[in-house]
C-alpha cells in the first residue's frame, strides 16, 4: 500500500512523502501486555512525531480524542460499503465521532482437514456436538491403523487464550443478531461447562498448543494429522478447507471480528493532515482494499467486495457470510486497559478450566473486572444501599414530626431562643443536608457531584445562621451590626443564603471528572473529583466559609455563655458546632482517600452525613424536647426569669426583657411583688 499509495501521488501530482514505521517485538517491546504502554506513551502526549496511526480497534474509545473526525474532512462516497454498525462499534470515539477507517480485519475460522473428512464422508461440522462427534469417530478408526491424529486444535494457550474463550461463549449464542452473553449469564456457565467437558475429553495439551505448531500446519502442511484448528484466517494449505466457526446451534457462528484501523493525529499541522487525509482516501477506496488486501489473504472491512466473484476465487466469501452480522470483543478500555483486561480475563477462565475453581466465583471475579458499581436500592451486590435508605428515612420522618413541638403551646418556652419561623429554617437545614444522601445513589453524574456539596453546605448553612443571627443580636454590648440583625433578622438570612448560594454557584462553572476507581480484586466504582484548579480552589473556599461561620458563632458562644436565660441554649450549640467541625473534616478526608470497596466508600459518606445532620438537628433543636434540657416548674420559670432580672442592667430605673405569652401568669405574680418591694423603697420599676 506504501507503494501504492507513492504510484497515486505520481499521477496526481500529489507532493506528498510517505515513509512508514513498523513497531514489532524486535524494535519496541516483548510484551503483548505492553501494547496499549506503547500506544499510550506516542498518542497521550500528543505527539506529532507521527501523522497516521494503524492500531487495533480496540483502542478507539480510548484514544479516538486524539484522531480527527474523518467526516469533517472526507465525503460520504469514502465510507459507503462498510458496515454501519463495524464502524459504530469500533472506529468512533466516546463522542461518537468517526475517527477511524478499518484497514483489514481478523476473522476467527475454522480449519478442517479435507482428505481425512472425505475418508469417511463426513462434512465440515456446524455445531460443536458434530465437531466432537465427528472427530472421535475419525480419531478411533485411524486408530485401528496406529495414526494418533489430533483431533482440534483450540489455542486456549497464554497467548490467545482470551480470544479463544471469548469466540467459544459467543458461538453460544440464539443467532448471529444476539449480543454477546453476559458473563454471569446461564448461557455463559452454560458454554463454559461443555468447553471444560472437551477439554477433559480432548486432554489438556490440545487446548495448550504453540502457535508456532498452528502455523506451520496451515502455511506448509507440516501436520497433515491434524483434524480440526481454530485459528485466524491466513494463507493456508489447500489440504484445509476454512468456515466461519461452529456454534451451539446450526446457523450460529462463533467467529469474532478484530477490525485493524488506521487514523489521523490530530495535533499535527495543518499541511500534514491534508497529507494524511490523501492517504486515507486512497487506502479507503474499494480498488485499494480489493488489490492490496484481498490479493494478500486477509479480508477487507468493505461488505460489497465478497459479492465479487473475483475476489471469492482469492479467499473464501463464505466465511465473511455465515459470520454476518459481525461479533466485535468490545471492552471498556477507558475502565480497565485492554491488555490488562485480557490477562485477568484468561487467567480466571483458566483457574475454572485447568485448576477447577469453582465457575461462580470465576465469573464473578471477571465481572468485577469492568462492571462500574454503584449504590443503589438493589441488593443483587450489597443490602447496604437498601438498609442506609431505610435509616435515612425514619431520620427524615422524626426531623419531620419533631417540629410540631415548636407549635405546642405546653413546650413554647424552651423555645425562646428563636422565633418559629427561624425554627422552621434551622429544621429545614439540616433536613436539606440529610437530603444529600441521595446524590450518592445510582450512576454518578456531573450534576449530583455538584448536588452533593451544594445540598451539604446550603443545609449546614441554613441549620446555624438563624442561631448566628440571634447570637449577634444578644450581643452584651451596644453595637450597630447588633441593631441592624435585630431590626433586620429575615434579610440578614435570606443575604447569607444568598451569599451561600452563589459560592455554589461559582463552583458549578467547573466540571467534576467522574474518575474510575479501578479495584485489582475489588469492584470497581466512580467518585467525583475536581481537576480543574480554578473548581478546586472554589471547592476549598466553600469549606473555608462553613468554617468561618462555625468560628464566629463559637466567639460570639463564648462571649455570652454566662447569659442565663440563653445559657443552656449556647452550651448545646457549642456541642453542635463541634460535631458539625469533626464532620466537614471526615468529609474531607473521605473524598481524599482512595477506598478499596465501593460499599465502605459510600456508607462512611452515607454516615457521616446522618451524623452533621441529625447531631446538628438534636443539640440545636431536639434537645429542648427533652427532660435535660429543664422542666415546666413554675419555680424553674420564676428562678430563671428573677435570675435575669437580678443580672440585668438598669437604666434610668427601668428594666426592660420580653418575654412569650405563656409567662403571663407566673409575671403578674412576680410583678406585684417586685412593685410591692419598690414601692416600700420609694423606687418604680417598670416591667414591659
Amino acid at each position: 500500500m506504501e507503494n501504492g499509495f507513492k504510484e497515486y501521488c505520481k499521477q496526481n501530482n500529489l507532493n506528498i512523502r510517505i515513509n512508514l514505521k513498523v513497531l514489532t517485538p524486535e524494535n519496541s517491546t516483548s510484551e503483548f501486555a505492553n501494547y496499549g504502554e506503547m500506544i499510550d506513551t506516542l498518542i497521550s502526549n500528543k505527539s506529532d512525531k507521527y501523522d497516521i496511526y494503524f492500531y487495533y480497534s480496540d483502542y478507539s474509545k480510548k484514544y479516538g480524542n486524539h484522531f480527527l473526525n474523518l467526516k469533517n474532512y472526507m465525503s460520504e462516497k469514502y465510507f459507503e460499503g462498510y458496515d454501519e454498525r463495524l464502524l459504530k462499534e469500533t472506529c468512533s470515539s466516546v463522542d461518537g465521532e468517526l475517527i477511524a477507517l478499518p484497514i483489514y480485519m481478523d476473522v476467527s475460522t475454522l480449519f478442517s482437514n479435507f482428505a481425512l473428512l472425505s475418508k469417511y464422508n463426513k462434512s465440515i461440522p456446524k455445531t460443536w456436538d458434530e465437531l466432537m462427534s465427528t472427530s472421535k469417530y475419525i480419531y478411533d478408526e485411524e486408530k485401528k491403523f496406529n495414526n494418533n491424529i489430533i483431533r482440534y486444535f483450540g489455542f486456549f494457550n497464554d497467548h490467545s487464550g482470551s480470544v479463544s474463550l471469548y469466540e467459544y461463549i459467543n458461538s453460544y449464542r440464539e443467532s448471529n443478531n444476539s449480543p454477546h452473553p453476559k458473563i454471569t449469564s446461564k448461557t455463559t456457565k452454560e458454554a463454559l461447562q461443555d468447553l471444560k467437558a472437551m477439554k477433559d475429553e480432548l486432554g489438556e495439551e490440545m487446548f495448550n498448543t504453540p502457535e508456532e505448531k498452528a502455523i506451520g500446519t496451515l502455511l506448509q502442511g507440516m501436520n497433515n494429522n491434524t483434524l480440526f484448528l481454530r485459528y485466524l484466517y491466513m494463507m493456508h494449505d489447500p489440504g484445509y478447507n476454512v468456515t466461519a466457526l461452529p456454534g451451539q446451534h446450526d446457523g450460529v457462528s462463533g467467529s469474532v471480528v478484530i477490525p485493524n484501523n488506521f487514523a489521523v493525529n490530530k495535533h499535527i499541522d495543518d499541511e500534514r493532515k491534508k497529507a494524511a487525509i490523501e492517504f486515507m482516501k486512497f487506502v479507503s477506496s474499494k480498488e485499494s482494499h480489493k488489490k492490496y488486501i484481498i490479493s494478500t489473504y486477509l479480508y477487507s472491512p468493505i461488505i460489497d467486495l465478497y459479492y465479487d466473484e473475483e475476489v471469492c476465487k482469492i479467499i473464501e466469501c463464505n466465511v465473511i457470510k455465515d459470520a454476518y452480522p459481525f461479533s466485535f470483543m468490545n471492552n471498556d478500555v477507558n475502565v480497565f486497559g485492554d491488555d490488562e483486561y485480557h490477562v485477568k480475563y484468561r487467567e480466571n477462565m483458566f483457574d475454572y478450566l485447568y485448576h477447577d475453581k469453582p465457575l461462580p466465583d470465576v465469573l464473578k471475579k471477571i465481572q468485577d473486572i469492568t462492571k462500574i458499581y454503584t449504590f443503589s436500592l438493589k441488593t443483587d451486590d450489597t443490602k447496604a444501599g437498601l438498609i442506609i435508605f431505610i435509616v435515612f428515612q425514619i431520620f427524615l420522618i422524626f426531623m419531620i414530626l419533631s417540629l410540631t413541638y415548636v407549635f405546642i403551646r405546653d413546650y413554647e418556652n424552651r423555645f425562646r431562643f428563636l422565633s418559629k419561623k427561624l425554627w422552621v429554617i434551622t429544621t429545614l437545614g439540616s433536613l436539606i443536608l440529610l437530603c444529600s444522601i441521595l446524590t450518592l445513589y445510582d450512576n454518578l453524574t456531573n450534576t449530583s457531584c455538584h448536588l452533593k456539596i451544594t445540598l451539604i453546605n446550603v443545609g449546614f448553612v441554613l441549620s446555624i445562621c438563624p442561631s448566628l443571627n440571634t447570637l449577634i443580636t444578644n450581643f452584651p454590648e451596644d453595637n450597630k451590626m447588633s441593631f441592624w440583625f435585630k431590626k433586620n433578622k429575615h434579610i440578614s438570612i435570606l443575604l447569607i443564603i444568598i451569599f451561600t448560594a452563589s459560592l455554589n454557584g461559582i463552583l458549578a462553572m467547573s466540571s467534576y471528572n467522574l474518575q474510575t476507581e479501578t479495584m485489582s480484586d475489588g469492584r470497581n466504582y466512580k467518585k467525583c473529583v475536581m481537576n480543574s484548579m480554578f473548581g478546586k480552589v472554589i471547592y476549598y473556599l466553600i469549606q473555608l466559609y462553613d468554617f468561618l461561620i462555625i468560628l464566629a458563632t463559637l466567639i460570639l458562644i463564648f462571649i455570652e455563655w454566662n447569659i442565663k436565660e440563653t445559657s443552656l441554649d449556647v452550651k448545646y450549640l457549642a456541642t453542635a458546632l463541634f460535631m458539625d467541625s469533626l464532620s466537614l473534616i471526615f468529609l474531607i478526608i473521605v473524598e481524599n482517600i482512595k477506598f478499596k470497596d465501593y460499599v465502605m466508600y459510600n456508607i462512611l459518606l452515607s454516615i457521616n452525613i446522618m451524623i452533621f445532620s441529625v447531631f446538628n438537628h438534636l443539640f440545636v433543636y431536639f434537645i429542648r424536647v427533652l427532660p435535660i434540657f429543664g422542666n415546666n416548674s413554675k419555680f424553674e420559670d420564676s428562678r430563671r426569669i428573677l435570675g435575669k432580672i437580678s443580672s440585668s442592667r438598669t437604666s434610668n430605673d427601668t428594666i426592660t426583657f420580653s418575654t412569650s405569652s405563656t409567662y403571663d401568669s407566673q409575671l403578674n405574680k412576680i410583678t406585684k411583688k417586685l412593685m410591692s418591694y419598690h414601692t416600700q423603697t420609694n423606687s418604680y420599676t417598670t416591667l414591659n
